[in-house]
């Protein structure tokens, strides 16, 4: 990276104007010198630091101040695998070797007879797949009348991949062990333990027994760690830590550097896992500018649900008490994610902001902002709950726009207008509100198309400004909403130059729209839906331009 600053070349000294485009620290003359000192300079050059408190454990801090869509690292699996859950029946097997969710016709491995998408499947030999567990799986008979569900246990091959870093990478292993796994969480009597027990116990049975009887017969030490609480730790591990990809493979993937990040409700990194080549690299970038000695977060959880489920998810899933600084504000920094609408005591209800007074305590209560009654958090998850319940109801209808509107207008008796419930809601709404049909609408429905579009649009930058996690949903209602202030160009402004000349801030509006989209979608565009949606928004840019030429309005 070169500019006006000078400085001495770290291997020769020379003067010169180029730095290592990675961490803007160090200057270099030439590429060869910049080679030449990459070993001394490479742990330098990251640009984060691991750390480690009592509280958080261990955690990333930024080295430097880093800019927006900076790479902050970029990180290799220590193992995958298929997830650790039983396949139930009727579902749908994986392929043992690549992991790719079987919908048609199902293959099997040559080897052992498990499940696979191709008889060549490169994941089959592999040694990071399937290659090596494969053999294991073949001292297992199968017994009388066993259905594919029982004898095809899935759930236990992420383990069986685990272990074999024993054999195939030490420094893999070594880092597997040294990961959070919140033992002390999972004691004998807790449900999740015995549910991991029942998993160890099949594999003990059914792969280690034969497996140490073939090393005895041979004289040789294939696994030398198997005991149960190697499993268990290695099961609460992956609970902690690992990433899962549901669709279209099924798979765990475990990390070295990215289970260290910090969980933040509004994180400031963005991450992207590369599906083509099976490698699965994960590359972290930031989502915002981060500043010198600044945490960097990820997070673990849904940024579209309240304080409430998130930190009962973080809970119950991580084995931490979130206290970020949106968990911490009854508001959820001002954009009332959570609250109600009062209902008060008396017959007329108050329609005050029903908040929680302490959101980080478990049993807190919840007052009103006007008449200031109290409810216990108990009544309100519940009732929340049950909302919860009618909308994904409603939801999975697949309703029209009118019925839609009319469950949203009954939600809104108990709802402040932001709640999460009413942005799923309203985030339906707005793709049915169609302006591009062939059914006449009005001049008001489009105003509220775009009103309904411009709050959500605000909200959503509100709740994740990175563009962290909610890319889509924000495309979608930017889509939405550049669309709308077309129609309105096509009806209101005649066909004359001289009037559409009139109205270049409305077309510069629509122009801004479609560049901010391409922006939000940068990096969605390597996935499916991010890659049709960008698709979707590209043509429409056409669309617009075509008009906007067919009526010889220059921009």
């Amino acid at each position: 990276m070169s500019d006006d600053a000078e400085g001495l070349c770290e291997l020769c000294k020379n003067s010169c104007k180029t730095k290592c485009s990675k961490c803007k620290l160090v200057y270099y003359c030439s590429v060869e010198h910049q080679k030449e000192h990459w070993i001394e300079h490479k742990e330098h050059c990251k640009s984060y630091e691991i750390r480690e408190n009592q509280t958080l454990g261990k955690f990333l801090v930024a080295k430097r101040d880093l800019e927006r869509d900076e790479i902050i690292f970029v990180d290799s699996p220590l193992f995958f695998g298929p997830g650790p859950y039983k396949i139930e029946e009727e579902s749908p097997f994986s392929c043992v070797g690549c992991s790719k969710i079987l919908l048609d016709e199902i293959r099997s491995c040559p080897e052992c007879g498990w499940p696979a998408c191709n008889f060549d499947c490169e994941g089959l030999k592999s040694p990071q797949m399937h290659g090596l567990e494969c053999q294991i799986l073949k001292l297992k008979p199968r017994k009388p009348n066993e259905s594919d569900y029982d004898h095809f246990r899935f759930d236990t091959l992420i383990i069986l991949r685990a272990l074999f870093l024993q054999k195939t990478n030490k420094k893999k292993w070594d880092a597997l062990m040294n990961l959070e796994d919140h033992l002390n969480d999972r004691g004998p009597n807790n449900q999740i333990f015995k549910i991991v027990q029942e998993k160890v116990s099949f594999i003990q049975e059914n792969f280690i027994k034969p497996l140490q009887l073939f090393e005895k017969e041979n004289g040789q030490v294939i696994l030398p760690i198997v005991s149960a609480d190697i499993m268990h730790k290695i099961y609460a591990t992956l609970d902690v830590n690992a990433t899962e990809i549901s669709d279209p493979v099924d798979l765990f993937i475990l990390y070295p550097t990215a289970s260290l990040i910090e969980h933040n409700c509004v994180p400031n990194t963005c991450q992207i896992i590369d599906e083509n080549n099976n490698g699965y690299k994960v590359t972290f970038r930031a989502a915002m500018p981060i500043k010198k000695g600044e945490h960097i977060t990820s997070t673990y959880t849904n940024i579209l649900w309240g304080t409430q489920e998130r930190r009962r998810h973080l809970k119950e899933s991580k084995y931490f008490s979130c206290i970020c600084k949106r968990c911490s504000d009854p508001t959820e920094l001002g954009t009332y994610f959570s609250a109600l609408l009062c209902l008060g005591s008396d017959e007329k209800p108050c329609k005050g902001i029903q908040l929680p007074t302490h959101p980080t305590e478990d049993n807190c209560l919840w007052m009103c902002n006007q008449c200031h009654i109290k409810l216990p958090n108990k009544e309100i998850i519940d009732f929340v709950s049950h909302l919860n319940n009618e909308v994904n109801k409603e939801l999975e209808k697949k309703p029209q726009m009118e019925a839609l509107e009319e469950f949203m207008n009954k939600l809104q008796i108990f709802l402040h207008p932001n709640h999460f419930l009413m942005y799923s809601v309203k985030h339906s709404l707005v793709q049915l509100y169609d302006v591009n049909g062939d059914i006449e609408i009005s001049n008001a429905f489009l105003e509220d198309k775009m009103k309904i579009c411009n709050e959500m649009i605000q909200l959503t930058k509100k709740l994740d400004p990175g563009n962290a996690r909610l890319a889509l949903y924000l495309a979608v209602l930017l889509n939405e909403q550049s669309m709308a202030k077309f129609k309105v160009l096509t009806r209101c402004l005649g066909s004359t130059s001289e009037e559409l000349e009139s109205n270049k801030e409305l077309i510069q509006e629509v122009f801004s729209l479609f560049e901010e989209n391409r922006r939000v979608l940068k990096y969605e565009r390597e996935f499916e839906a991010g890659s049709k949606l960008l698709q979707v928004v590209e043509s429409n840019e056409i669309k617009f331009k075509n008009w906007l030429s067919e009526h010889n309005v220059i921009i």
